[in-house]
């Protein structure tokens, strides 16, 4: 890059002239409107200063529009405004230096439309506030001739350096008179993609000295990082990653993988690295990670911008991934240590993030959790729609400093803030920290653990690799992955301890193992499903068509779930798709509802497949309006295989089809079924109107138990009839006290009490009285299988928001192995008290609307111009366009509603609990 001048002072006569900033202590501050800037800048260019001055006069006063100060919700906290347009627009990156000197990034170039009428290139501005009185004294020029800049960094030795799409600069000012004289390329960005924000983007010094930048997804286009020393890094449709070079450009080195776009990074002062990742379009929350040496986060972006395929992970999902730290507001675009800040003593321990998209700073207080940290969100300052902060700093004197991109268009604009954040006068606070010295810091447990290359911590690593925390995981198979472990690693692939075989795969695809196609083999009919679906990702990923006529015994040994099912769909469209000589077309490689319902319905057609690989495969049929698939369904319900039976009838359960409600019934109604058939066929009918349930009163009297508690637990949504009263008050007054007798008579009294319109609490019947009761009352014994029936029944409404081995709601968390995770105390809090703990990837969303409605639900997408797609807690889904919104906000509220249990019998409670428990 040529070196370039930098522009002198405002006043300078080759550089537009400004007025001074506006600042007050009221919430309301006037500020000139966008199109009177535009036109003063215009004015300013031709050189009539006295008009410009005579304009801002008038405008000023007579036509100003209104700045709201955004609002703390911590009352020791003030934010009050530091500069406006016209003194700063659209700005993006911010650094502090010693001096306490403020240096800005102006962007000019981001998505500039035609018209737009300011300079034609980014610019640093510089900040002085010699008097630290929350008013700048001096604003200039530090640099200019700059595009598609982002982020600023000072290194230890105080040199500026910046990020742009393209690469990263030193703004050289080597005769320290405020003007970058010159400038160095230390990193460049060879690629084809020129979207402004997710190339090189977030950059921050460690306290070793080395430079750490963040690269975004690219749109998955090739590119090559390379640094002054011709070291470099190529890739491409593998996501967004971190990467570390030294101070001069040199050694560049891939940290972190699997990012969506990792705008901002930031080092505490323990040395630890923090990022916040932008989502994908279909996959929120965007999140805050910890970022350590060879992590993968799990997002891809070769396999879709949705973030849905089943070889992409959001929060450590697929072993080998991370999780996150929190999930965050919409846009997070800068991160700030608190413990840099001089903030109440409370706040030390934590992290502020802007959110661009949800107008607010988020506090993140960390809890030390293994070897990482989990957090929930606090919103402590809270804007209207043109409240869009982005960098976050604090300088020497803790002081917080925050830009505001002022407007929610993406395409540069005349608007502007720099915000200034502190504890209010006579709070108490603490000084701010200094890093901590690494030359004497002790090796961390990962460190030491990524260091263990050397054959004889063999064993060590094996048993770390093991560990139940994933970041010690994923450091011990970094270990493992080095050539020196491999001879030790080939001989445990046939280990057998199951964690063991998964922690050799694992290591011996991060190690790029040199004959994968020979080790798959073994892999792919492993008894154990989590390495099964490894080696399918393995297969897929690296496109091995040797193995294409192989995947399938991945379906037929051990335990298949729906996400290894998913994994073989998503493995056998890419190796058809290669193997075949016709070219595959454009796009996504894994499309559940084209190719991967060609594959389900071919498979369910197949006599020759195992029943319970069909039975997985009917979890997963798309389309059951489909004449053909009606067709099918009744043909394997009216067969022999009792889980082919069984899941036929839950698939067909979700048609509108008559034919199929008819055989629904038959088989309901048939003596000759089995109970469990027929149970769950009644549960299959549990939707239908009170009319077709009034045929179903002569089951009260079954033989079998399993059909009479299902009859009775629908019969309690139509108990306020007359005639299913009169029939469910005879039923209790003559039941026996035979098999199943008590729990079909709690569910009796449980039923007439919904008729008479009672608290089931209130009723007289036996239940406790408070949530601290609830655990010895349920001590008794469960059925499972009665409490699938439980949690898939419209009275209890779970598989509403839950789903479990592919069937059921996506609102709340994937249950299919709920048991790994939870055992029965902590799952009886998650019924009692859902908002105990809401998983960041499930946090409700709050929309206000202009006309006073409030929509309430999870995000699935927000787009750039701030329109959002909620799916509410009945499973709606809402679009609300930006010009609709009013506020966004995130609660802590659950959309699991609380009193679940009031609409379960104990008995009923007792068997949901048998059921989750069997989730492994």
């Amino acid at each position: 890059m040529d070196n370039q001048t930098g522009a002198r002072t405002f006043l300078s006569a080759d550089a537009t002239e400004y007025p001074t900033g506006f600042t007050s202590s009221n919430t309301v501050i006037p500020a000139i409107r966008q199109s009177e800037t535009l036109r003063y800048e215009h004015v300013v260019r031709v050189g009539r200063w006295f008009l410009l001055a005579f304009v801002l006069l008038i405008h000023t006063i007579t036509q100003a529009a209104e700045i709201v100060v955004p609002k703390t919700n911590d009352p020791q906290l003030e934010i009050s405004l530091f500069a406006s347009e016209p003194q700063i627009v659209t700005p993006i990156g911010l650094a502090i230096d010693q001096q306490s000197r403020l240096f800005v990034i102006e962007s000019h170039t981001h998505e500039t439309k035609p018209d737009y009428l300011g300079p034609k290139h980014d610019r640093v501005k510089v900040f002085t506030d010699a008097g630290q009185d929350g008013k700048p004294e001096n604003v200039s020029i530090f640099a200019d001739g700059l595009r598609h800049t982002m982020n600023l960094a000072f290194s230890p030795k105080q040199e500026l350096y910046l990020a742009h799409r393209s690469g990263i600069l030193i703004l050289h000012d080597r005769d320290r008179d405020g003007v970058s004289e010159n400038r160095s390329a230390v990193i460049e960005l060879k690629t084809a993609g020129t979207y402004p924000h997710n190339g090189i983007d977030g950059i921050a010094f460690a306290p070793d000295g080395w430079l750490y930048f963040g690269l975004g997804e690219n749109l998955g286009l090739p590119y090559t990082v390379q640094g002054t020393d011709g070291s470099k890094h190529s890739g491409g449709g593998e996501g967004g990653n971190v990467f570390r070079c030294r101070s001069d450009g040199s050694q560049v080195q891939l940290v972190a993988t699997g990012f969506w776009n990792p705008f901002a990074l930031e080092f505490d002062r323990e040395g630890n690295l923090f990022c916040v990742d932008n989502d994908p379009d279909g996959r929120p929350p965007c999140r805050l990670l910890h970022v350590v040496d060879d992590a993968d986060f799990g997002y891809k972006f070769r396999y879709g911008r949705s973030g849905q395929h089943p070889f992409v992970a959001w929060d450590g999902e697929l072993p080998g991934t991370l999780p996150m730290v929190a999930g965050t507001g919409e846009a997070p675009s800068g991160i700030l240590d608190c413990g840099k800040a001089r903030l109440p003593v409370r706040r030390r321990n934590s992290l502020l993030v802007t959110s661009w998209g949800d107008n607010s700073l988020e506090l993140y207080p960390l809890k030390a959790v293994g070897a990482s940290f989990r957090s929930t969100k606090e919103i402590v300052v809270q804007g209207d729609k043109s409240f869009r902060p982005v960098a976050i700093a604090a300088n020497g004197e803790g002081t917080i400093y925050v830009t505001d991109w002022a407007d929610q268009s993406y395409p540069v604009h005349q608007k502007g803030r720099i915000w200034r954040l502190a504890a209010r006068s006579g709070v108490g606070s603490v000084q701010p920290a200094t890093a901590r010295n690494v030359e004497v810091a002790l090796e961390d447990k990962l460190e030491r653990l990524l260091n263990s290359t050397s054959s004889t911590n063999y064993s060590t690593l094996l048993v770390a690799a093991k560990d139940d925390d994933p970041f010690v995981r994923s450091s011990a198979i970094s270990a493992l992955a080095h050539p020196n472990h491999r001879v030790n690693i080939l001989r445990d692939v046939a280990n057998a301890d199951a964690k063991v075989r998964l922690s050799a795969l694992l290591a011996l695809r991060k190690g790029k193992h040199s004959q994968p196609a020979s080790i798959l083999r073994k892999f792919l009919a492993d008894p154990d499903e989590q390495v099964r679906l490894i080696s399918l990702v393995w297969a897929g990923e690296e496109t091995l068509i040797p193995l294409t006529n192989i995947i399938d015994v991945a379906l037929t040994d051990g335990n298949v779930t729906p996400a290894v099912f998913k994994a073989y769909l998503a493995a056998a469209e890419i190796l058809t798709a290669a193997a075949s000589p016709t070219p595959r077309p454009k796009g996504p490689v894994w499309d559940q509802g084209a190719t991967g319902s060609g594959l389900i319905e071919r498979m369910l057609r197949d006599d020759s497949k195992p029943p319970a690989l069909r039975a997985i495969a009917l979890t997963m049929v798309p389309n059951i309006a489909d004449n053909e698939m009606v067709d099918l369904l009744i043909k394997l319900i009216q067969g022999t295989d009792q889980r082919l039976r069984i899941e036929a009838i839950r698939t067909l359960a979700q048609s509108a089809s008559k034919r199929g409600s008819d055989l629904l019934q038959e088989v309901a109604l048939a003596k000759t079924n089995s109970g469990g058939v027929r149970a769950e066929a009644v549960l299959a009918l549990a939707a239908q109107p009170l009319d077709v349930w009034k045929n179903f009163l002569p089951l009260l009297d079954d033989p079998e138990p399993a059909v009479r508690l299902e009859v009775a637990r629908t019969l309690r949504m139509y108990a306020a009839d007359a005639s299913i009263s009169a029939a469910l008050e005879r039923k209790a007054n003559t039941l026996g006290s035979g098999p199943g007798g008590a729990a079909l008579k709690e569910q009796l009294d449980f039923a007439r009490a919904f008729g008479r319109g009672s608290d089931a609490g209130k009723a007289g019947l036996n239940r406790p009285g408070s949530d601290e009761q609830w655990p010895t009352v349920l001590s008794g014994a469960g059925d499972a299988d009665s409490g699938r029936r439980t949690f898939f029944h419209p009275a209890v409404t779970c598989s509403k928001c839950h789903q479990v081995q592919g069937r059921g709601g996506k609102i709340g968390p994937d249950l299919s192995v709920i048991a790994r995770s939870s055992d029965r105390a902590k799952l009886i809090q998650s019924i009692l008290n859902p908002s105990q703990d809401v998983a960041p990837q499930f946090v409700q969303y709050q929309v206000e609307t202009k006309n006073d409605q409030t929509v309430a639900g999870l995000l699935n997408v927000r787009t750039a111009d701030g329109s959002m797609t909620l799916t509410t807690g009945e499973g709606r889904v809402v679009n609300v366009s930006h010009e609709a919104i009013v506020s966004v906000r995130q609660s802590q509220v659950s959309l699991m509603p609380d009193g679940l249990e009031e609409s379960m019998t104990v008995q009923d409670f007792r068997d949901l609990l048998a059921f989750l428990l069997s989730l492994k």
